[in-house]
C-alpha cells in the first residue's frame, strides 16, 4: 500500500484529459479518452471520477489502478470469453481491437443493493417488484443475497442509462433474441468466475457491469471488466454480522464516493457538492487497496509527471 505522503503527492499529479496528435479525433468518455488507429483503438484511462452519470473530480492513481486491474481480469477470463485487448503499453493505456459495440450494458447482480436510480435497491425501495424482467419477492432487505444472480440491462446510447428488460430491448429493436441470450450466457459465466476468485481473496463479488461487442462476427467482452468502477466488492468476513445489524458493508469500490454524495443530497440532479481532498485521498486509497487485494500484487506508483509519460506513450503508438 502506498504511503500517505505518496498519496498526497498524487493530488498534484493526475491525468484529467488527453488530446494527442497523430490519431483521429479523440472521443472523451466519462473516464476514458479513446483514439481510433486503423482497426485498433487506443484507450487512455484517466483519473476522472464519474458518479451518477456526472464527471465530478480526479482521483490520484485511479486510472492506473483501473487499467491494470482490467488487464488482470481480461487475462484471467480469456478462457471464458475472448476480449478486445491487444496490448497494455503504459499503466494508463490499453490498445484494443475495434469492435461493433452492443447498445446495451449488462449488469449482473447477486445481491440487492445500491443508491443510484438504476440500482436494484433504489427501485425496490420505490415499490418495484419486477426489475428488468426479474420478479422480486416481498421482504428483501438492503444488501441481501438473492436466491440466484439476475441480469438487469440498461440502455447505453441514451443521455441517461435506462433499466430495460430482455423483452423490452428486443421490442425496441435494440437487440435480437439470439444475441441477447448469448450475451446473457457470457455475462453469467464471467460473473461466476469473478465470484470464485473474489472468494479466494476474502471478498464477495456483489454485482458488475459488462459491455460486449462483435469482432469477426463473434461476441467478445470490451471496455473494462471487474474493476471498482464497474463492480462492487465487499469483505466476506464481516458480511453476515453487518447485514444482521443493518449496517453498511465494508467496501472496495467507488460506492464510497456515491454514498458520500448521496448523504449530501446529490444523486445526479442539481449541483454536486465539492469533493474535498480528504475524500479524494480516501477514494485513491480504496482503489489501490482494491487492486492489491484482488490481484495479489503490489501497486507501483510512477513518480514522473503522468501527463508527460502518457503523452510520450501515445506519441510512440501514433508513429508505430
Amino acid at each position: 500500500m502506498l504511503s500517505k505522503e505518496t498519496l498526497e503527492q498524487g493530488l498534484g499529479n493526475v491525468l484529467e484529459k488527453t488530446d494527442a496528435t497523430g490519431f483521429g479525433q479523440v472521443e472523451h468518455g466519462k473516464v476514458r479518452d479513446s483514439y481510433k488507429l486503423g482497426d485498433r483503438r487506443v484507450i487512455v484511462v484517466t483519473d476522472r471520477l464519474s458518479a451518477f452519470d456526472r464527471v465530478l473530480c480526479s482521483i490520484p492513481y485511479k486510472g492506473q489502478a483501473l487499467n491494470e486491474m482490467a488487464a488482470f481480469w481480461f487475462d484471467k477470463t480469456k478462457d471464458v470469453v475472448a476480449n478486445h485487448v491487444i496490448a497494455v503499453p503504459d499503466p494508463n493505456i490499453m490498445v484494443v481491437r475495434e469492435c461493433e459495440q452492443l447498445p446495451l450494458e449488462f449488469i449482473v447482480r447477486g445481491y440487492i443493493t445500491g443508491v443510484t436510480k438504476t440500482s436494484a435497491w433504489y427501485n425496490y425501495e420505490k415499490g418495484v417488484r419486477n426489475f428488468c424482467g426479474n420478479p422480486l419477492p416481498e421482504g428483501l432487505r438492503k444488501d441481501q443475497k438473492l436466491d440466484k444472480p439476475i441480469l438487469t440491462p440498461t440502455t447505453k446510447l441514451e443521455a441517461t442509462d435506462r433499466p430495460i428488460s430482455r423483452d423490452e430491448a428486443i421490442a425496441e429493436g435494440l437487440i435480437d433474441a439470439a444475441t441477447f441470450d448469448k450475451a446473457a450466457e457470457i455475462c453469467f459465466a464471467l460473473y461466476d468466475r469473478a465470484v470464485e476468485h473474489a472468494a479466494s481473496r476474502g471478498l464477495i463479488f456483489v454485482d458488475t457491469k459488462y459491455e460486449l461487442g462483435r469482432y469477426n462476427g463473434e461476441l467478445i467482452v470490451t471496455d473494462e471488466i471487474h474493476t471498482p468502477d464497474s463492480s462492487r466488492y465487499w469483505f466476506a468476513d464481516t458480511y453476515e454480522a453487518l447485514f444482521a445489524a443493518g449496517e453498511p458493508q465494508r467496501k472496495l469500490d467507488k460506492e464510497y464516493v456515491r454514498e458520500w454524495l448521496a448523504a449530501r443530497g446529490f444523486i445526479g440532479d442539481g449541483e454536486p457538492p465539492e469533493i474535498s481532498d480528504d475524500v479524494r485521498l480516501e477514494a485513491a486509497r480504496r482503489y489501490i487497496e482494491a487492486y492489491e487485494v484482488i490481484t495479489g500484487q503490489d501497486f507501483v506508483a510512477h513518480p514522473e509527471p503522468i501527463g508527460v509519460r502518457v503523452e510520450s506513450a501515445l506519441s510512440r503508438l501514433a508513429k508505430a
